[in-house]
């Protein structure tokens, strides 16, 4: 029987990196964490049991540190370009470098009426992302975000849907809405080669909160693909997002067994199960 290896990949994960960067005023922070992985010509080590070719991954760690010292921290896309570009471009067995960057956002602590020059408040569930992938064809970039938790009081219904047997969820035209979003986007490097991905990650987080917080919302699937449409709309540069949003309910608490009246203002938050949407939009050339 002969056997072959079909797929086979290898790298270096949760690599957690901080720096400050030190301006005569000011401090600014970053804290990231770094996945790397690589395909390339690794056969023999699975095989014979031959490492000639493997770079280990402590390697991986290690570079990490250094292009971040060597190259500086200008944004998390730049700074994935620099890492996957190093391990694809030195080593000739390196057919595809894919590295994944995970930002935890800090915020400066107000102080009066300014903010605080080195001083930061954290630990919120939001965090930038991106994806490079470097090969012979050049290098990909996927930016995005995830753990952007919104909610509003109103605003929101779900009627007209499918019923059933084994349906038993009343309609509404006023309920919570409240949701997770996780979002991946493209943006075209030929339309400017020196992309401001900060600038556009920030136009693009705009316009989802902005759709999200000002539209009725007939249904989580409605407002999601509003959402995209407003961003391709306003951001010319992308050209395809992809948004997941979990529908995180809020559901009515049972008041009645206590002989009391819920005008539709006392809830139980549940973590599970909840209902998951997603999609895909991008432009049509």
């Amino acid at each position: 029987m002969a056997i072959s290896i079909s797929q086979q990949s290898y790298g270096k994960s949760q690599v957690r990196l901080s720096v400050i960067k030190r301006h005569d005023e000011r401090h600014d922070f970053c804290e990231l964490t770094v996945d790397i992985g690589l395909d390339g010509d690794f056969d023999a080590a699975y095989t014979d049991g031959d490492n000639a070719s493997v770079i280990p991954t402590d390697t991986m760690k290690n570079t990490v540190y250094a292009i971040a010292r060597k190259q500086g921290i200008e944004c998390i896309e730049v700074f994935a370009e620099h890492l996957a570009a190093h391990f694809q471009t030195q080593f000739d067995h390196v057919r595809t470098a894919t590295v994944l960057v995970h930002e935890s956002l800090w915020t400066r602590i107000a102080s009066g009426d300014d903010q605080h020059a080195h001083a930061f408040t954290g630990g919120g569930s939001e965090q930038n992302t991106c994806t490079v992938i470097a090969d012979d064809k050049g290098i990909r970039i996927t930016s995005g975000l995830r753990g952007l938790k919104v909610l509003k009081t109103t605003e929101s219904g779900f009627v007209g849907y499918h019923q059933d047997a084994y349906t038993t969820l009343a309609e509404t035209t006023d309920r919570i809405f409240a949701t997770t979003i996780t979002a991946d986007w493209t943006a075209d490097p030929s339309s400017n080669p020196k992309q401001d991905w900060s600038q556009i990650r920030q136009e693009i987080r705009g316009e989802l909160l902005d759709v999200f917080a000002n539209r009725y919302s007939p249904s989580v699937q409605k407002t999601l693909h509003e959402m995209s449409e407003s961003v391709l709309a306003k951001c010319p540069s992308v050209m395809q997002i992809s948004l997941n949003m979990p529908n995180q309910h809020h559901l009515p608490a049972d008041l009645a067994k206590m002989n009391l009246q819920n005008n539709n203002d006392i809830f139980v938050p549940t973590s599970e199960p909840f209902g998951v949407i997603s999609a895909t939009l991008r432009r049509d050339v």
